[in-house]
């Protein structure tokens, strides 16, 4: 990722969300971190924008979080979020201006990080991976949001994000993700496809016009009915959320 990457995230910064959403894709990310991140550890997330998790991470879990992101802006509006709320539980994540392929952390210095929604945006993605696996130390846990390769709705967001000077999109399959695995040194405990209906929602005025994201995405089913579908078929779901465990050595 280029210059370009950090003028578009900078140049949306002021309008990023900054609540973690209710419906189930949303709900299950903070899910995996409550779930898998102990309280009062040492952790980073990666491509982490505005702090949407890490804010949440630090002052629920009580953790010491570090909120890596290659956007100054984004990096800017979580330092005012923090000055306005103050701290939560004695904690407030610590902003680093990096990218994901060059993490200024030493090596084995979390307990754990993640990355959500970012790395399907890079070419070198294995890259950006390998990163955040040597920052964990041993025993420790990873957990990615990656997108399938099998899936029709990439095509849209291929020609959304070329539009806006991106060089495409780069999903994975499931057996490159596998593989990679093994490659790190890291064993897969859990991993979560989601999205085979939401391809749905990106044929022309359907989204706009039915009510087909209320019905796939209704609020307070976890899992809803695209995640109980892509279950069943994950080969073609949207995206894998996939936790790893390093191993001990």
């Amino acid at each position: 990722m280029s210059s370009y990457d950090q003028k578009h995230f900078d140049s949306c910064a002021e309008s990023y969300e900054t609540e973690i959403g209710e419906e189930y894709p949303q709900w299950l990310k903070w899910n995996l971190l409550e779930r898998h991140i102990r309280k009062g550890s040492r952790v980073a997330d990666i491509g982490g924008a505005n702090g949407r998790h890490a804010r949440d991470v630090a002052g629920k879990l009580a953790c010491d979080v570090v909120c890596v992101d290659l956007s100054e802006g984004m990096l800017r509006q979580l330092k005012a979020r923090s000055m306005e709320t103050g701290k939560t539980n004695g904690q407030v994540p610590a902003p680093v201006v990096a990218r994901a392929q060059a993490i200024p952390l030493a090596d084995g210095s979390m307990d754990a990080a993640w990355c959500y929604a970012t790395l399907l945006l890079m070419p070198d993605q294995e890259v950006a991976i390998s990163e955040i696996a040597r920052i964990v130390k041993p025993g420790g846990t990873i957990i990615l949001d990656i997108g399938n390769r099998w899936n029709l709705g990439w095509i849209y967001w291929q020609r959304f994000y070329k539009k806006r000077g991106f060089p495409g999109i780069f999903p994975l399959s499931g057996s490159a993700i596998r593989d990679l695995a093994v490659k790190l040194d890291c064993e897969i405990i859990e991993n979560v496809p989601t999205g085979i209906l939401s391809q749905l929602m990106y044929i022309p005025f359907v989204d706009k016009h039915t009510p087909l994201r209320r019905l796939i995405h209704k609020q307070g089913q976890y899992p809803d009915i695209d995640g109980r579908c892509s279950a069943m078929l994950p080969v073609f779901a949207n995206r894998f959320y996939v936790v790893l465990k390093k191993r001990s050595g």
